[in-house]
């Protein structure tokens, strides 16, 4: 047994039971918390008495056993002791029962004895007579009134006797009234009265109890403090904290950091029921509250004054059981309610509901308590429950939110209830997986056909639907809309406002024909946050109505971007918070920088969104904002980071909960994995089935343009040129063919090139150059880049110097390492092998660096022709004499051996080697080339190599290379191109 920091109370009682022995009788109550070790201490003297040759009478009273006349008597006298006839004497009660027992003058300190009082005095002090008696009564504030009554009297008398009476008692007092409280009156004033106080454990004591139970081992003060903290001193907590620690633990080599576990639970819960109906219901309350943060309303609940309340929980503070009005563990309060009937616990969560409800506390305090219940019955649960669905939206507590939902479906009486709650079920699945949340809309879609939602509803669908829903629901969506467009409120048709735009800019093909019946929709007159709309401020139309950031994204898209595009998008960034009304409105911003050709700006939003998503654990948000992380990594030619952003996207979402949207990561991709040579031949993983709408939306031409890229890099030149003609054609005719958004016709030039048909490349080059502005580097240079490749040589040179230029300062170092890759090439052909190696060089290491491993070694083996040819032509380029010298100074010998071995003047050698050097275009021996190791090359003519700059492309820093990059194309309708 662990007995640890009671020493000094056993000692006394050890002196009161010398003096029991030598005919001295006293009594001493042992006073302290619930569970605080007094019943340990009790048994331990009981032992002791024992063996000093003293009759030990035990007797333990109980809550449950108070309403039992002479229930704790009955203990001391049913014992070995004494004889039946004698046991049948003293617990004959008197006519009346307990209530003639227990006399009023007694406990008021009165000199009337009672009869059965006497009695069981002169049973117990007979049997002193013969050997000490020692009266041991254990939780003496839950006797019945009669034996509490037999005591008192006991105790008045036993002074000359030897006969000591300890009894253990509560401090704080628990339950019991007054009467049952004053049991002490009557023998305060007796000399021979004495208290001893038993405390929770000291810090240095909790560290000793846990080496005893630990079998020895050392605790760090720092793990005692841990273990007092969780514990509150209370030696029963202590003990069932090390249970739950040995459960799970086998033998370790140190006590760790307390963990409470279902036998810290129990533990508190014993403490609570032995403390008495007063604190079980205190306790059981503040555990109901706990759940909700409401503990301020403990006193409503209770009913109670809350001075009253104050001290109840004084006095479980003192028992270790809560600290500071609080339990000390979330387990704890668990427990408590795990130990009530689950009918009361239910009746207890409904009156906290309706306290709290009625208080005006908030909907998600009263949610926790009908959650709790179980109950949707109450009248106001269904919109509390809503609001609480939607609170816990905000704070990201998507599984509350659905709790409450699932209630709210219980409680709901109609068919308009059932479908908010419904959409706003949708609305929780759409974080994690939007393909559930678009089967859940299915009934809804019935009630479309069948005209049983209103307006609003039916925007509120059309919202939900935008992202997953197949084409033929969105069109009924559309359809039905058209009825009511005149009838919507402000709210509705700013959202209805925001859906069309988004389905202008994402599905085009579905708003064919609608424009002029959707312009009977007059947008808010006010600032309105559409479901899809963002902030509407952020942007606003010639005649100051507001305008959605997805309006904002057509216009890019339609006509390239304007000096408010860019602005609208971070206006909106800065000022949208991530949440669902606002994520599509940021999605749709980062698109916005993006497509404007500022991805310098987007990544720092995107990379900030991308970790709030994270940390907020939405999967779906974090897929989407994955994937512009893609987009924009390819056009900053960061093949390795798309590839991975990529894949993170992919892999938080299914297919189905893609939709048509898959196509964004996907595209980029196969656009990183072709530029790293890594691209599968399918380019699809085998898992994935690409939705049939895909091609009816933007997401679907920019996959048709990384597909064409890939089949184009694997000479599969016709399939290529089908599907970026494809491409083509569906970008003209939504009117969204910009180079900026989707490049295509570079690569269909490359493939037109490849196959020989030159007139239709140069026409779609002219096209592409014409519908860039000088605003966009990127685009610009790839389309200078794109004419290049179809002009005369003697253009060719100049044009790629400009698009290295544009592509340098806007930052995509893929298409920069292409350019400079078409410029050694157009070098070489010039003749210009020394400028043709070194821009290869500064190519060879953009490639390499940035993994792109085709193009690397491509322009590696361009690097060593250029070496070679320059070599060639540098040998054929020296006299005989200075072929000679140099010769021999690249054998490594001096000016004045080598006037020896040819028999001329030092000067001369000098002379020649100058003459070497200025043809070669080296600064020294160093870069002379080693294949004029072989002497006696025969003399050739002397000639002059083709003039040129002296220095060539190096990648500009900032922006200067835009600013200065000139162009006199301007926008203009594509021509359409035949390309079969």
């Amino acid at each position: 047994m662990v007995f640890v920091e009671r020493e000094n109370q056993l000692t006394r009682l050890r002196e009161l039971l010398a003096d029991c022995l030598g005919g001295r009788g006293s009594v001493v109550a042992i006073s302290g918390p619930v569970a605080a070790g007094k019943t340990e201490l009790l048994h331990v003297f009981g032992e002791i008495a024992a063996g000093e040759g003293a009759v030990v009478l035990h007797a333990a009273a109980r809550c449950s056993e108070q309403d039992v006349p002479l229930g704790v008597v009955g203990q001391l006298f049913g014992r070995e002791h004494f004889a039946p006839e004698e046991r049948a004497r003293v617990l004959r009660l008197p006519r009346g029962g307990g209530a003639a027992t227990c006399d009023a003058d007694l406990l008021s300190a009165g000199p009337t004895p009672s009869l059965a009082g006497q009695t069981h005095w002169e049973s117990i002090r007979a049997l002193s007579e013969r050997e000490p008696v020692v009266v041991a009564v254990d939780d003496l504030h839950f006797a019945d009134p009669a034996s509490l009554n037999s005591l008192i009297h006991m105790g008045g008398l036993l002074r000359a006797s030897r006969v000591l009476i300890v009894v253990t008692e509560s401090d704080p007092p628990t339950d019991g009234d007054a009467t049952e409280r004053a049991w002490r009156t009557p023998l305060l004033r007796q000399r021979h009265f004495s208290r001893v106080r038993v405390r929770p454990l000291s810090l240095p004591a909790t560290g000793r109890m846990l080496a005893e139970l630990s079998g020895g081992i050392l605790v760090p003060d720092a793990t005692a403090a841990s273990w007092h903290r969780l514990s509150g001193g209370n030696p029963l907590l202590l003990r069932a904290l090390a249970e739950d620690w040995y459960e799970g633990a086998g033998s370790p080599a140190a006590v760790p950091e307390p963990r409470a576990g279902a036998e810290f639970g129990r533990a508190v819960d014993a403490c609570v029921r032995r403390a008495g109906r007063r604190f079980r219901d205190a306790a059981r309350a503040l555990a109901a509250l706990d759940a909700s943060g409401s503990h301020h309303r403990l006193a409503r609940l209770l009913g109670l004054p809350q001075s009253e309340v104050a001290e109840t929980l004084g006095a479980m503070d003192a028992i270790g059981v809560l600290d500071g009005g609080r339990y000390r563990h979330p387990a704890a309060g668990a427990a408590v309610l795990a130990g009530m009937p689950a009918a009361d616990r239910s009746a207890l969560h409904r009156e906290a509901a309706r306290l709290l409800h009625g208080a005006g506390d908030p909907a998600s305090a009263v949610a926790v308590h009908l959650l709790a219940a179980g109950d949707g019955d109450e009248p106001f649960a269904l919109p509390v429950l809503l609001e609480a669905a939607r609170e816990a939206l905000r704070r990201d507590d998507t599984g509350f939110a659905e709790a409450c939902l699932d209630l709210a479906a219980q409680a709901c009486t109609d068919e308009e209830q059932r479908v908010t709650v419904t959409l706003l079920r949708s609305l929780v699945d759409s974080r994690s997986d939007p393909d559930t949340a678009c089967r859940r809309l299915r009934p809804l879609l019935d009630a479309l056909r069948e005209g049983r939602l209103t307006g609003c509803q039916s925007v509120s669908l059309l919202g939900r639907l935008l992202r997953n829903g197949s084409g033929e629901e969105i069109t009924l969506a559309l359809g039905r809309l058209e009825r009511f467009a005149d009838t919507l409120d402000e709210g509705s048709a700013g959202e209805y406002l925001a859906a069309r735009e988004w389905l202008r800019a994402s599905h085009p093909a579905l708003l064919r024909g609608t424009d002029s019946r959707f312009r009977s929709v007059r947008p808010p007159a006010r600032n309105v946050r559409g479901a899809r709309g963002g902030r509407a401020e952020a942007a606003r139309t010639p005649d100051g109505t507001p305008r959605p950031i997805a309006a904002v994204l057509n216009g890019v898209l339609r006509s390239g971007p304007d000096q408010d595009s860019v602005r609208s998008a971070e206006l909106v960034l800065q000022s949208t918070p991530l949440d669902d009304e606002g994520f599509d409105a940021l999605h749709l911003a980062l698109s916005v920088l993006v497509y404007a050709d500022r991805p310098d700006l987007a990544v720092g939003w995107c990379d900030a969104l991308l970790r709030e998503a994270a940390e907020r654990d939405a999967p779906a948000w974090q897929a989407l904002f994955a994937a512009v992380r893609a987009e924009i990594a390819v056009r900053q030619g960061d093949a390795r980071l798309a590839q991975r952003s990529a894949r993170r996207a992919m892999s938080l979402m299914s297919t189905g909960s893609w939709g048509v949207l898959i196509g964004s990561p996907l595209s980029s991709l196969l656009l990183a994995a072709t530029a790293t040579g890594t691209v599968p031949e399918t380019g699809v993983p085998r898992t994935w089935t690409l939705p049939e709408q895909l091609f009816q939306t933007r997401f679907g031409v920019q996959y048709l343009h990384a597909r064409g890229r890939q089949r184009l890099s694997l000479d599969l030149l016709h399939a290529a040129l089908d599907d970026l003609v494809r491409c083509g054609r569906l970008l003209r005719e939504w009117d969204i063919d910009r180079p900026a958004f989707v490049p295509w016709r570079s690569d269909a030039v490359t493939a037109l090139l490849r196959l020989g048909r030159t007139d239709e490349a140069r026409r779609l080059a002219s096209e592409q150059l014409a519908l860039v502005s000088p605003e966009q580097p990127r685009a610009r240079g790839m389309a200078l880049r794109t004419v290049a490749a179809v002009s005369d040589p003697r253009r060719r040179a100049v044009l790629l110097r400009e698009s290295a230029d544009l592509l340098g300062a806007a930052g995509d170092r893929l298409e920069l390492a292409r350019a400079l890759a078409d410029l050694s090439a157009v070098h070489t052909r010039a003749g210009q092998t020394g400028r043709a190696r070194m821009v290869a060089r500064q190519a060879r290491e953009i490639a390499e660096e940035g993994g792109f491993a085709p193009l690397a070694r491509q322009l590696a083996a361009q690097e060593s022709r250029a070496v070679k040819d320059e070599s060639d032509t540098g040998v054929t380029l020296l006299s005989g004499s200075e072929s000679q010298v140099a010769a021999l100074a690249v054998a490594g010998h001096s000016n004045r051996e080598i006037a020896e071995k040819l028999f001329i003047t030092v000067s001369t050698v000098e002379q020649h080697l100058t003459h070497a050097y200025r043809k070669l275009r080296v600064k020294g021996r160093a870069g002379l080339p080693s294949s004029l190791r072989e002497p006696g090359r025969p003399e050739q003519p002397a000639g002059r190599p083709t003039g040129g700059r002296a220095s060539e492309h190096t990648r500009p820093a900032g922006g200067q290379g835009a600013a200065g990059a000139g162009g006199t194309g301007s926008p203009s309708s594509p021509r359409s191109v035949s390309a079969s």
